[in-house]
């Protein structure tokens, strides 16, 4: 990594001036944004963000033993004599700057990169592809879901010479976002999990976020080759003018098909490939199409069916990702990670195939980022209750109100109550539910829904 800082002095695209010591030659052990956790030999980049400016660390990341710090040339002017013997990096942006230094030391390895985004699923099938990659060779990956523009860079500094593929999540919630991190990232393969409601506050409609998701695709359609989910019409129906494609789906016009989905008793997802029959110890129906889209770019790169059944019958996600917890005779899906129409949804189908459950109970913070969309989506996830058999359903929030009055509207006999406040809630929940019910919490990041959980089950 030492070379890579020397060598950007000399790009042209971006300039990049050296004051003070010289970067030692011992070499720079990894990159840092965070002041609080930095490590000897670590290089600090100061970025300003909307509530904390990390100049104003920069001092204290030198102490802490910081190889070289990289600042804003208007941070420079002010600060320059309290860094003398230190080395400093001088650059107009250091956002911008992380971001070039991110591509320049991606460009130093020679390796298959993977790209994947869409509305929902993304962090499941990361996991999954590597997952399945790991049966031939070393991958490094996105952690957790570092897939920004930031977070972005940070997982490309994990590239070592060990490392035999890269795999990264990108998320966006604006127009040309993808197209910048594939910039970074410069993949050569790409995959699209699905076309969904999220951020229909920035990307006007459903057609928006396609446009936005679609720009993976877009980047790729010269030499590189993409992953069609078959399954989204809305994928199927861009993906078809991409020559180098491999479509997956439960469809016979896929290179790759899936079978005879199913769920069991318990909830968790089976499906036959090849002949293989594929068990999933993560629950939902939804996440076959994930665990589908592994088995297709597994395949193409040599691997086996019979190989990767393993694999993802093995696999562990990220916790508060339908996540399915017993708290005696209680089963809690907890699905409260994020939270949009679609994904939620799939939950409840997820909950309604519960077949030993006494009774279904739902849980639901807002979704956020719907805009102008947001009171139709709520309440139809409201009306869609009845079809689920939801047997009781809590709602938190001024938007899941709205599905609560739609719900309440068909009809149909259901427990219904909103809550202004997760402890009033929580309190609630401990009250009603009864042995053998199957309780789903679902809500966007912003809502924290697990709290509830938390104030129910202390200290579990």
């Amino acid at each position: 990594m030492n070379s890579v800082f020397r060598d950007l002095l000399k790009l042209d695209r971006y300039p990049v001036k050296l004051f003070g010591a010289e970067v030692p030659d011992k070499g720079i052990a990894s990159i840092s944004i965070d002041s609080r956790t930095i490590k000897p030999g670590e290089v600090y980049f100061a970025l300003k963000g909307e509530n904390q400016d990390g100049h104003r660390f920069v001092q204290a990341a030198l102490e802490k033993g910081a190889a070289a710090v990289v600042v804003a040339e208007s941070f420079w002017h002010d600060a320059q004599a309290g860094l003398e013997g230190y080395a400093v990096f001088v650059v107009d942006d250091t956002l911008r700057a992380l971001q070039a230094f991110a591509n320049a030391y991606r460009r130093k390895f020679d390796l298959p990169v993977i790209a994947l985004t869409g509305t929902n699923g993304k962090t499941t099938t990361k996991e999954m592809i590597a997952a399945v990659l790991a049966l031939s060779g070393e991958v490094c990956k996105t952690v957790g879901n570092f897939n920004n523009h930031i977070g972005l860079p940070l997982t490309l500094f994990g590239l070592e010479e060990k490392h035999d593929f890269l795999v990264v999540e990108m998320g966006a919630n604006h127009f040309e976002e993808i197209t910048a991190l594939c910039e970074i990232a410069e993949p050569q393969f790409g995959l699209i999990t699905n076309i969904g409601h999220g951020h229909t506050e920035f990307l006007q409609d459903i057609k928006g976020v396609a446009k936005a998701k679609m720009e993976l695709f877009h980047y790729l359609r010269h030499d590189g080759v993409v992953f069609a989910n078959l399954d989204d019409p809305m994928i199927a129906k861009n993906a078809a003018r991409f020559k180098n494609k491999v479509t997956y789906g439960f469809t016979d016009e896929a290179d790759v098909v899936g079978e005879n989905a199913r769920m069991d008793g318990r909830g968790f997802p089976v499906m036959q490939i090849d002949g293989e029959v594929v068990k999933l110890n993560v629950a939902g129906v939804h996440n076959l199409s994930n665990a589908l889209a592994a088995l297709a770019v597994g395949k193409q790169f040599g691997l086996t069916v019979a190989q990767m059944r393993e694999a993802l019958e093995n696999i562990h996600l990220p916790s508060k990702r339908m996540e399915v917890l017993r708290r005696g005779t209680v089963t809690i899906l907890n699905d409260s990670y994020n939270a949009n129409p679609e994904s939620t949804m799939a939950a409840l189908q997820t909950l309604s195939k519960f077949t030993a459950a006494r009774r279904k109970i739902f849980v639901l913070g807002d979704m956020l980022e719907l805009g102008e969309q947001a009171t139709e989506q709520h309440a139809r996830i409201g009306k869609a209750l009845p079809q689920f058999h939801i047997d009781v359903f809590y709602a938190y929030g001024p938007l899941a109100a709205e599905a609560l009055t739609a719900a309440q509207a068909t009809g149909k006999k259901i427990i219904a109550r909103h809550f202004e406040h997760k402890d009033d809630l929580a309190a609630a929940l401990k009250a009603e539910m009864q042995p053998h019910d199957v309780l789903l919490i679902k809500g966007s990041r912003g809502m924290k829904m697990e709290d509830v959980l938390t104030t129910l089950f202390p200290g579990k």
